[in-house]
């Protein structure tokens, strides 16, 4: 969950200074849009991911083992 977290905001950060290079080009909003997707696709496998190995653990320590990654 926690390298999750961190992806998103690397993402984030790069997708923001992307948009503060091309400024109120034409270009911006599909940029915003490009970025946007990359994010949720970001969010949605990785949340599958963590759902998958949440529900192969029995074990409550090993539950919050992979929450804490």
């Amino acid at each position: 969950m926690m390298t999750l977290v961190a992806r998103l905001c690397a993402l984030c950060a790069v997708s923001a200074l992307m948009q503060l290079a091309l400024g109120d080009t034409p270009g911006a909003g599909s940029l915003r849009m490009i970025g946007g997707l990359l994010m949720l696709h970001l969010v949605i496998t990785g949340g599958h991911g963590i759902a998958l190995q949440l529900a192969a653990q029995r074990d409550l320590s090993c539950i919050f083992e992979i929450l804490m990654q």
